[in-house]
């Protein structure tokens, strides 16, 4: 009886190793393997900046280099070398309109190719840039910066016998001011502003010869608009009645009404 049951025992053992063997054998059959061969990036140069550009630069061929740069991502409007090979030297000797960072793509559209200053090369045709002496307390308490539109406010006195009294009158409405002192609407943010000694506006010829003759016989101040009112389409115009000046004692008034 024992030796039926070892008998019996031993068969049993023997099915579940042959089983056992068959299944690990049949886990262990290799796996196919696909391997994609991942293709190379067609790569250009752009040209970019080797170090930070600030606005009114003139740019020399150090501060600009050729960049590898995947050529599926290249931004759009950047110089490319494939496309203009001698931009490098094109580009020495204009001036920048816009801040450049270091390794930033450089674009054409940002810099100015000429051989004036910057505020003659960013001065629209047509218009006229005029310092005018002015105070914090005159420039809403400090608070105009560069790139603002203001209105400008003659104060003058009367010159009545009783006593000093004072009228004002204003002359200009939505005036852009180009510059507080050396600083301009790039450079705001980049500089604190000193305590204010003149504002540079843009202006027409017109207007510029109202403001250098209102400046000798009084104050002009200049009154910060609102950014709604601001609008760079809107109109800037000359208001108010006129102003009068004496020149070898005569009497003349520059009507400020167009």
């Amino acid at each position: 009886m024992k030796i039926a049951r070892i008998a019996i025992l031993g068969i049993a053992l023997g099915a579940g190793l042959l089983a056992a063997r068959l299944v690990t054998s049949g886990s262990e059959a290799p796996v196919p393997q696909v391997t994609a061969e991942a293709s190379a990036p067609e790569l250009d140069e752009v040209l970019v900046a080797t170090q930070d550009i600030k606005l009114g630069s003139q740019l020399s061929s150090s501060d600009l280099s050729w960049a590898v740069w995947p050529k599926d991502s290249t931004p759009h409007g950047v110089i490319r070398r494939s496309d203009r090979p001698g931009a490098l030297e094109e580009m020495a000797g204009r001036i920048a309109k816009a801040p450049v960072y270091s390794g930033e793509p450089v674009r054409e559209e940002r810099l100015i190719a000429t051989d004036r200053g910057f505020m003659a090369a960013i001065l629209p045709k047509g218009r006229r840039a005029v310092a005018v002496p002015v105070e914090a307390v005159t420039t809403a308490g400090g608070f105009i910066l560069p790139g603002d539109k203001v209105d400008l406010i003659l104060t003058k006195s009367t010159g009545a016998r009783n006593g000093n009294t004072y009228t004002s009158d204003t002359l200009l409405t939505n005036v852009r001011v180009l510059a507080i002192d050396t600083t301009t609407a790039g450079e705001k943010d980049e500089k604190a502003l000193p305590p204010t000694q003149s504002a540079t506006l843009e202006l027409t010829p017109d207007q510029s010869e109202l403001i250098t003759q209102a400046q000798q016989i009084g104050t002009i101040s200049l009154a910060l608009r609102s950014a709604q009112d601001s609008a760079d389409d809107a109109d800037d115009q000359l208001v108010g009645g006129g102003v009068n000046f004496v020149k070898y004692g005569f009497t003349s008034q520059v009507s400020t009404r167009r």
